[in-house]
């Protein structure tokens, strides 16, 4: 599917979007996007140019929706009969996992859920961000069995799912890079609870990949992520930050012929694991 949606993400692509989507009908299921603010989010796009290239009668809308608010929208959920689930980003992913009926067993370790299925009234949950970036990984032909990962970030919710996918993947060992004390014990009690095979360290060594899980490279004059030497000697370098250009990140070790994988190329992944679950 990542064929189908390979330039979904450009701006020309999003532009032709509004003339040539399938026209919304009263059969048409409706999977929203819910967050507060939602301003920001590309998955509409993205999902509603999937859905008409798979032919699937599909519709994904943006709802902002207030924590105060978010219990009347579960509810709304539930008792909808062309609402199939829907996408959860910033502030609910938490607090959706709370009202879930059941869960993947990848959401109940992460305490989180991003994609949610309706099915008869109960709400069921997953959480893809990891799924996501080891789709992206994928797509370059690096293994991630066997691999060693240094991840920036690792403790945030973006570095904890990418930590325990790629624990699920078969990295061979993870070197956690985390500023937050309650964040790092929180990822290595994880670590050592279910995936105790799984050699940790923070002590910085070489590592095959690289991964920033964190906002780092949001602004071009952001520090890099990472050393300039440890880039140049990597495998594949990642980043979560979506921007309309390349990060400092990858933009430098393009510049060092290393591949990489941009927050751009996890959001398509992100489509095909998050379309995979919903239908079941």
């Amino acid at each position: 599917m990542l064929d189908i949606i390979g330039n979904i993400f450009d701006s020309e692509s999003t532009c032709l979007l509004k003339d040539s989507m399938m026209p919304i009908t009263g059969t048409t299921q409706i999977f929203p996007i819910i967050g507060s603010p939602v301003s920001g989010v590309f998955s509409p796009s993205a999902f509603n140019l999937l859905f008409q290239e798979t032919g699937l009668d599909m519709a994904m809308v943006p709802m902002d929706i207030p924590v105060s608010n978010l219990s009347t929208f579960w509810d709304l959920l539930r008792r909808s009969t062309n609402m199939v689930g829907c996408s959860v980003t910033y502030p609910h992913k938490q607090s959706a996992f709370a009202v879930m009926d059941d869960c993947t067993p990848r959401a109940a370790r992460l305490g989180a859920v991003n994609t949610v299925r309706c099915e008869n009234g109960r709400l069921i949950g997953d959480a893809t961000d990891g799924l996501a970036m080891c789709a992206a990984i994928d797509a370059t032909g690096i293994p991630i069995k066997g691999a060693v990962a240094h991840i920036l970030g690792a403790g945030g919710g973006a570095g904890v799912a990418i930590v325990d996918a790629l624990c699920e993947r078969g990295i061979s060992e993870l070197i956690l890079d985390e500023t937050d004390d309650i964040r790092a014990q929180a990822v290595k009690d994880l670590l050592a609870q279910f995936w105790p095979d799984v050699t940790v360290s923070e002590v910085p060594k070489q590592a095959s990949i690289f991964i920033n899980a964190t906002t780092l490279g949001k602004s071009h004059a952001d520090a890099l992520p990472f050393r300039e030497e440890d880039i140049k000697s990597a495998a594949l370098v990642c980043d979560v930050v979506t921007r309309e250009i390349p990060t400092r990140l990858c933009e430098t070790a393009t510049t060092c012929d290393v591949p990489t994988v941009s927050g751009h190329q996890m959001g398509q992944g992100q489509l095909d694991v998050q379309l995979a679950f919903l239908l079941g």
